[in-house]
């Protein structure tokens, strides 16, 4: 199976009655359905404790699950195939670096990658402000996240796998981040990223997914979103009708049923995310659940 094929699948991830728990017993999740097409830069949100990491370990064959399916790219990741492990890499959270320069680094892992590319990789380089011959156990753990995130992007995989990439990082650090995946995704790949900090990728995510008591809660475009909810500022008339409020510095500000055009450059995923854990009813009414089998 080659990379051409994966380029004609509509999903690049499907799970089906997926259940995985740790040896407590206790299920984090179970019956889980989820499908993310390619093309996409997902948003995993959830809780603390929810089960984020551990489902990207799933997709990645790192961890097996107990029940259920698991496609990606094509591939049942538990059997950790050549061929799908060329095509997907993962940046955990907590990072772990032999003692080596960045060259050296790169030159060791890069030829497990055939879509690999050296010229991204020195303009990321460049980009973070790193050097080739710095070492990767000496440089701050800021340093040593980009150059994997640099490692991650020059990679070219059909997908990647995030898991909170902008811990660690300084606020211009954070942007150089949103700028680098900005520019150098390309529109066949599919990006997830697991956060709990949505301010730092709200205006990089296209595709909202929450994980909540061992269920996908929402799957949603943010386009999609944009057009059936209004996110701002909620007036003293409108508060009735509102489907979540909260108060700010600035007044009260929610989530309210779209009126008029869609306002795609207004959404707010932590509004959304706060909405969904707490009034998760009313805003499935509004953006028509049952036609999508993820909510």
């Amino acid at each position: 199976r080659g990379l051409g094929d994966v380029y004609k699948r509509q999903n690049m991830i499907t799970t089906k009655h997926l259940s995985f728990g740790y040896k407590s017993g206790k299920h984090v999740f179970s019956d889980l359905e989820l499908s993310l097409p390619k093309g996409s830069i997902v948003g995993l949100l959830g809780r603390n404790g929810e089960g984020k990491t551990t489902l990207l370990k799933n997709l990645y064959g790192q961890l097996f699950s107990k029940e259920g399916e698991v496609d990606v790219l094509g591939f049942t990741p538990r059997e950790r195939k050549v061929a799908f492990l060329q095509q997907v890499y993962m940046l955990p959270e907590e990072i772990h670096v032999p003692q080596m320069t960045i060259r050296r680094y790169f030159d060791i892992s890069a030829p497990f990658y055939p879509t690999y590319d050296e010229a991204v990789a020195q303009e990321l380089i460049d980009v973070f402000g790193l050097d080739w011959k710095m070492d990767l156990k000496k440089i701050s753990q800021g340093q040593k996240k980009k150059a994997l995130i640099a490692f991650a992007l020059a990679l070219r995989v059909p997908l990647l796998l995030l898991d909170e990439p902008t811990n660690g990082l300084d606020i211009p650090s954070k942007g150089e981040f949103r700028r680098a995946v900005a520019r150098y995704l390309g529109e066949d790949q599919t990006l997830v990223i697991s956060t709990h900090q949505v301010r730092d990728l709200e205006q990089l995510i296209d595709r909202v997914v929450i994980l909540e008591k061992g269920q996908i809660y929402c799957n949603e475009s943010i386009a999609d979103l944009s057009e059936k909810l209004y996110f701002g500022p909620i007036p003293s008339e409108d508060q009735a009708r509102a489907l979540y409020s909260e108060p700010s510095i600035v007044g009260t500000v929610g989530i309210l049923p779209a009126m008029g055009e869609p306002t795609e450059d207004t959404f707010s995923m932590e509004l959304f995310f706060n909405a969904v854990v707490s009034q998760r009813d009313a805003l499935l009414r509004i953006i028509h659940s049952s036609s999508n089998p993820n909510i």
